[in-house]
């Protein structure tokens, strides 16, 4: 699961890492690179490929087949050829497949994900322009061949601020706007992805979308709208089994909303704050999975700073700050909303937390 999650995030962040930039020889804004490179663009149909992808010191070698309504099979390999991994999605249901642990992991299908599934290239790239396009500045290098393809040749390179997206180098299809290359480097790591074939006119049998389990497989059902139920400050101590850390009101500062949600296999506490009647921060706690780990990579804008004690960093980007640390048990994130407030006053506040009983 390790491997397909790694796979899903570097997806999402190849689509982020198209938009959000300026043309190297025009002054155009990111929204006009964005529409000068797409207006021809034609949507991808149903397809075959294969690509090589190194994360870190990571190889694999993946296979999709991409079908119609939003129908797909993936296949991880390692770089000995060993299948690891396998996901379908038969437009009802997505199962993911771990051989090695004989588990499978199955979520349905909601308008909602099919619509993301089946949004095209060119409409991701339009959805998230906005994401980053203050952060990175986009060179429009050229046109090269890939697989005997014309593709242009992006460089997106971050403004020297802090950023979550490092540099980024992309290949992208001129006539569907598909990512055919990419290398992407990072404080984390460096991440490569190069597709050694692909096959536009590729015929797929609708068996390819059916996936036949073994009979002593290990089936975790997951819901894929993430349930959630707001509560009052009198329920907060049978949110979960033990003792945990919130900030209970003083003063001006109020609680203004508490909510409990089911993710996962686990679930998780936020409470937003106020104060004179404006959001102030928000705190997020949820127990401390046992293959978390501990943690040793940061990212773009993350400092390692002591928290309470306890191991912790703060994020500090253009949009985005955080300060997140674990402690007994469960893991913490106070995300300020107001600009005003400031990463050492939350380091001293969470001197004074109190544990809910």
């Amino acid at each position: 699961m390790k491997t397909i999650l790694k796979t899903f995030s570097l997806i999402g962040v190849m689509t982020i890492g198209l938009v959000g930039c300026t043309t190297e020889e025009s002054q155009y804004s990111p929204e006009q690179v964005i529409q000068n490179t797409l207006k021809d663009s034609k949507p991808v149909g149903p397809y075959y490929g294969e690509y090589d992808m190194t994360i870190s010191n990571e190889k694999m070698h993946v296979k999709e087949w991409i079908g119609e309504d939003s129908k797909r099979r993936i296949e991880i390999s390692d770089e000995k050829g060993k299948q690891q991994s396998l996901s379908v999605n038969d437009g009802e249901n997505m199962t993911s497949y771990d051989q090695a642990q004989n588990t499978a992991i199955v979520m349905s299908i909601t308008d909602e994900l099919k619509d993301i599934s089946q949004s095209s290239p060119k409409e991701q790239a339009e959805l998230l322009l906005k994401a980053v396009k203050d952060t990175h500045d986009i060179a429009l290098k050229g046109e090269e061949k890939i697989l005997d393809r014309k593709t242009y040749h992006l460089v997106a390179k971050g403004k020297g601020e802090k950023t979550l997206f490092g540099d980024i180098e992309m290949w992208v299809d001129k006539e569907n706007w598909m990512v055919l290359k990419t290398n992407i480097s990072t404080v984390g790591g460096d991440t490569q992805m190069e597709y050694t074939k692909i096959d536009f006119d590729a015929k797929i049998p609708d068996s390819k979308f059916k996936l036949e389990l073994p009979k002593d497989v290990k089936i975790q059902k997951l819901d894929s709208t993430m349930k959630s139920e707001q509560i009052t400050s009198d329920e907060l101590p049978s949110v979960f089994k033990k003792a945990y850390l919130y900030f209970p009101e003083k003063g001006k500062l109020k609680i203004a909303k508490i909510e409990v949600m089911d993710v996962v296999d686990h679930k998780e506490l936020a409470i937003e704050y106020e104060k004179d009647g404006v959001v102030y921060f928000s705190l997020s706690v949820f127990p401390t999975q046992k293959d978390m780990g501990e943690k040793t990579e940061t990212i773009p804008g993350e400092k390692q700073v002591k928290v309470r004690g306890q191991k912790g960093s703060i994020m500090e980007m253009k949009t985005f700050r955080s300060v997140s640390w674990s402690e007994k048990g469960f893991n913490y994130t106070i995300m300020p909303t107001n600009p005003d407030l400031k990463m050492k006053e939350i380091l001293k506040m969470v001197e004074d937390m109190k544990l809910v009983k």
